[in-house]
């Protein structure tokens, strides 16, 4: 395919030239945005000044390619081969990419603005809305307040990944992992969370009216008084903790959960197991912990004024600032 007979089908309304060959095809100043150009042959291509906005070139060969002065702004370069390839004032504003994209030698893109999509990947405040992020890797990563409004994140994994106040409003969550991660304060109003895992997620104060919970394993996830759900949707039935001031998780499993300043005063935890959770700030005066599993939980400055924690489990905890007066062992 040549240039000319690309333009023609992209001006008559084709976007899709997955695996095309176009080698040394010359595109200076071509206006093509949300072209897929997944896995196409694009060596030693003529680009400069391309406008790429929003385009699909995952895992495109683009080695030796000319990209001087081509917008690529949140276009998708994962797996993208760009060795030899000249991007010489390259706009990559909110481009993604991740460890498969092959980056010219000396590159360094952690100023260029891109997203990089990774386990443990900071993307606070990222602006991901409408992306396609099916199947992505981003366990443990840094998304807080991040923007993923009508993103597709079918399949993906975020298990323990910080979401807190993350706008996933509209947005394909079925399929995905998210045990563990932190969806306090999140927008996850008309969301797809059918067939998703949300083992042991807190979701306080968000905000699920209208999603799609069918079939999705939500057992064990942590909401409060400020939790909103769907119509008619009953949380406690469906195996969720209420965790507020007096109440009453006796025997609950909470390992490695965040509980990051959470109100639990004179709440039952009595032998609950709370391995490795994170109690950063939480306020837990007069709770009663007996017999409870704290083994490397995270009590942070937490306050346990007048708790019981007669034959709690305290080993590798970090209690480092924890108000612990008056409390009964």
């Amino acid at each position: 395919m040549n240039a000319d007979e690309l333009l023609q089908k992209y001006a008559t309304g084709t976007r899709d030239f997955s695996g095309a060959t176009l080698r040394q095809v010359n595109l200076r100043r071509a206006m093509l945005p949300e072209v897929d150009f997944w896995e196409a042959d694009l060596q030693g291509a003529n680009l400069i000044e391309a406008t790429l906005r929003s385009a699909n070139l995952r895992e495109a060969r683009l080695n030796g390619a000319i990209l001087a002065g081509a917008d690529l702004r949140r276009a998708d370069l994962r797996g993208a081969k760009l060795k030899q390839t000249n991007l010489r004032s390259t706009r990559l504003d909110e481009a993604l990419w991740d460890e498969t994209t092959e980056l010219p030698s000396g590159s360094d893109w952690s100023g260029a603005g891109a997203y990089l999509i990774v386990p443990g990947s900071r993307l606070h405040q990222a602006d991901l809305s409408r992306c396609d992020l099916s199947g992505a890797d981003l366990r443990q990563a840094d998304l807080r307040d991040a923007n993923l409004a009508e993103a597709n994140l079918l399949g993906a994994d975020l298990s323990e990944a910080n979401l807190n106040r993350v706008n996933f409003s509209n947005a394909n969550l079925s399929e995905t992992r998210l045990i563990r991660a932190n969806l306090a304060g999140a927008n996850l109003q008309q969301a797809d969370l059918s067939h998703a895992d949300l083992y042991g997620v807190n979701l306080f104060g968000a905000n699920l009216q209208e999603a799609n919970v069918a079939f999705a394993w939500i057992k064990g996830a942590l909401c409060n008084d400020a939790t909103l759900f769907p119509a008619e949707y009953d949380p406690i039935a469906n195996g969720l903790y209420l965790a507020v001031s007096g109440a009453l998780l006796q025997g609950a499993n909470l390992s490695g959960v965040s509980l990051a300043g959470a109100d639990l005063r004179h709440a039952d935890l009595s032998h609950s197991n709370l391995t490795g959770a994170d109690l950063w700030g939480a306020v837990l005066d007069g709770a009663n912990l007996t017999g409870a599993n704290l083994t490397s939980a995270n009590l942070w400055g937490a306050s346990l004024v007048g708790a019981n924690l007669r034959d709690t489990c305290l080993t590798d905890a970090n209690l480092q600032e924890a108000d612990l007066s008056e409390t009964t062992w």
